[in-house]
């Protein structure tokens, strides 16, 4: 079996409830570890090796430049070619035509994210969606790309519609 490395780069958003609406309810009353890296460990026990490393925790709401400048700059300096960020779903887009914008031809960048948590609800797209993004490498070409609702969009054909729940 070839052993595909996945290095996560953690921005924040729903899909670790990094939420103002879920954060109070998650550190008060549900102590879940929401974190991908544990969803990865304990639940899927993948035949993939991953690395992760947070460099903000954020709603993506109040993500800046600033802070797509420094995803940008995280990128670059890893070594690794197979690169999924999570992130927000509110201003993915925008953050992904940044990355894109910036040249990073040599590696393989999938943004993802959720509209709820990954852990603590039954109804969440979170697992799919990363799920789906991580299948996805093999498949895809050097770029930037969004991956929700098991599809695979270009920065500029990626709209996220608020009344359906789902990326188109």
């Amino acid at each position: 079996m070839i052993k595909t490395h996945i290095h996560i780069i953690k921005m924040g958003g729903t899909i670790e409830f990094i939420d103002p609406s879920y954060d109070a309810v998650n550190k008060r009353l549900m102590k879940l570890d929401s974190t991908v890296d544990s969803y990865l460990r304990n639940l899927i026990q993948p035949h993939f090796n991953f690395s992760s490393e947070t460099i903000i925790e954020k709603d993506s709401r109040e993500i800046t430049e600033d802070d797509r400048r420094l995803l940008v700059e995280t990128i670059k300096s890893t070594p690794h070619e197979n690169i999924l960020v999570t992130h927000g779903t509110f201003t993915m887009v925008q953050t992904a035509k940044f990355v894109e914008e910036a040249g990073l031809a040599s590696k393989k960048i999938i943004l993802t994210g959720s509209m709820v948590p990954i852990v603590g609800f039954a109804a969440s797209d979170a697992g799919f969606n990363l799920g789906f993004s991580i299948a996805s490498f093999p498949s895809i070409g050097a770029g930037t790309y969004l991956s929700m609702n098991g599809g695979i969009f270009k920065p500029d054909e990626a709209e996220k519609n608020t009344e359906l729940l789902r990326f188109e």
